[in-house]
Formats: structure tokens, sequence, C-alpha cells
């Protein structure tokens, strides 16, 4: 039984969703063979679901939520499920206003599309309260490319957030709270940035986008085409799962099928993924 939320020494992490995506997997991963997806019977079939998921971090001083997924974006991926992130935060017994952070692994549309809600005519803040976070390096360049089309929604989502200073906008490892510190883990996009949960000699890393699917966790050098530089995403992500194994830390994953909590656990070929349940 999937368990939507878990422990990590003082800290509690919910995982809450704001629906899923549809993807083709052999658009998605280009690159690969279809022998390289025979290990991976889940993922055999031509389309796989992605869960748009979030996290609130609650425990310390600061109530977190990390990344807000779509809301209302346009764009042109099936989502059969749309706009359940403030439901499932509600469900927490949390209201919007309840949050101090929220933390923006990426400037990827999936990721910022509740930052803002719009009040008659008027964007603002979803969150009330919070100081936004996103790296320096991402703001850099997606604010660079949001007169393209694709990029609109940093003019809706994200640049007010600026304009009326509540975008801190960080470099390297930064502490949001105690025992919550960036990783930094670019690649995926060039400021794209995971974070570090340490609380009673436990650890949990929620990842972002340096992981999409679980066969990732083994296959490291797997880089998918929204990975902006796939050389180093690749060695990111190895870089990556090699620390999460030497911790034993829980990984948290918005994309992994819901609720994305799970370990890495020792196999004959070297690692994979086991889902927390």
């Amino acid at each position: 039984m999937p368990i939507n939320s878990t422990k990590v020494g003082n800290f509690d992490i919910y995982s809450v969703s704001d629906g899923y995506m549809i993807f083709q997997r052999d658009i998605f991963f280009p690159e690969l063979t279809m022998k390289a997806w025979e290990q991976y019977p889940s993922y055999s079939l031509p389309e796989f679901e992605m869960n748009i998921g979030s996290f609130v971090i609650k425990g310390g001083e600061k109530t977190i939520l990390v990344d807000t997924g779509l809301g209302k974006l346009d764009h042109h991926i099936e989502q059969p499920v749309r706009e359940t992130l403030l439901s499932e935060v509600e469900a927490f017994e949390l209201r919007p206003d309840d949050i101090d952070i929220v933390f923006l692994t990426h400037l990827h549309l999936d990721h910022v599309g509740t930052n803002m809600t719009k009040e008659n005519g008027v964007w603002k803040q979803t969150f009330p309260n919070a100081t936004y976070m996103v790296a320096k390096s991402d703001w850099e360049m997606f604010n660079r490319m949001a007169d393209k089309p694709a990029f609109q929604y940093i003019k809706e989502q994200v640049q007010p957030l600026l304009s009326n200073g509540n975008l801190d906008l960080f470099e390297g490892e930064t502490s949001l709270t105690d025992g919550v510190t960036t990783i930094p883990t670019p690649g995926h996009t060039p400021g794209h940035t995971s974070l570090l949960l340490e609380s009673e000699g436990e650890t949990a890393v929620i990842i972002g986008d340096a992981a999409h699917i679980p066969p990732q966790v083994e296959q490291s050098s797997w880089s998918p085409s929204p990975d902006r530089d796939k050389t180093l995403s690749a060695k990111t992500r190895s870089s990556l799962m090699d620390f999460i194994e030497k911790e034993n830390a829980l990984i948290a994953s918005g994309h992994f099928p819901k609720p994305g909590f799970g370990k890495i656990i020792k196999t004959d070929s070297g690692r994979s993924y086991k889902p927390l349940t």
C-alpha cells in the first residue's frame, strides 16, 4: 500500500500531486533501443504516465512546499487529471497561507504552474506568506526566453514574484531552514537543484528532475529529451545516486509513480529503486 507521507527524523514529508501526464516513451527517451527496456516491464508499452508531484516539508521552523505543478497553464501534454495540488495540500490540514517557503527545483512549466493565481484580472501569489526560491542560473536562462511562445508562462508565474520582492535567487549550497539544504544538480536545467534533509541521523533527498523514472536510478546514463545538457545530467544523476546509496537516504521524486518515496537497494547488476510501502 503506497504511503502519502513519511518521517525523516523530526520532519514530516507529505507527497502531493497536481495530476499526471502521459508521454510517448520513445520520444521522451529517443536514444534508447527496445532491448534497453526489456528488463523494465513497467515501461514495455509505447506510453507511460508521469506524476506531477510536489512535496511539503513540515516540522522545522519553516513549512516548505517543493514545486507547484502545472496549475491552469496551457501546454501540449496529455494530462487526464489536473489542478489537484491545492486540494491535496489541504487534505493534510494545510492552507496556502501556512506555506513559508515555495522552493522551485527549476523553472520548467510543470514545476511553477500554481505559483500565482489570477484574481479579478490581477496575478497574486497563491501562497501569500511565502518567499519563493529558485537558482539564479535558472532564472537567468528562463527569463531571457520569456518572450518566446513556449516560455510565456514565466511572465505570469515567475516574473511577478521578482517584481514584488518575493523571489529569492540563490546560488550553490544554501540553507532553507535547519536541516534542509540545497544540492546543485545541474544538467536538466542550468540551475536545477535538489534538496537534502537531515534530522536525527536520518537523510532524504528530494531529487526534482534529476531522474524522471525509476529505471534511471540504475541506468544513470539515460538522459531524456527534456534534459538541456544530457552529458552533464547523466554525470549529476550518477553522483547523486552514489550519494543517496552511500547515505542510505530516502528518495523523494515528484515524477516517479505516486507518492514517489523509495530507497536504493543493491542488486546483482548494481542497484535499483524500491518504493516505500
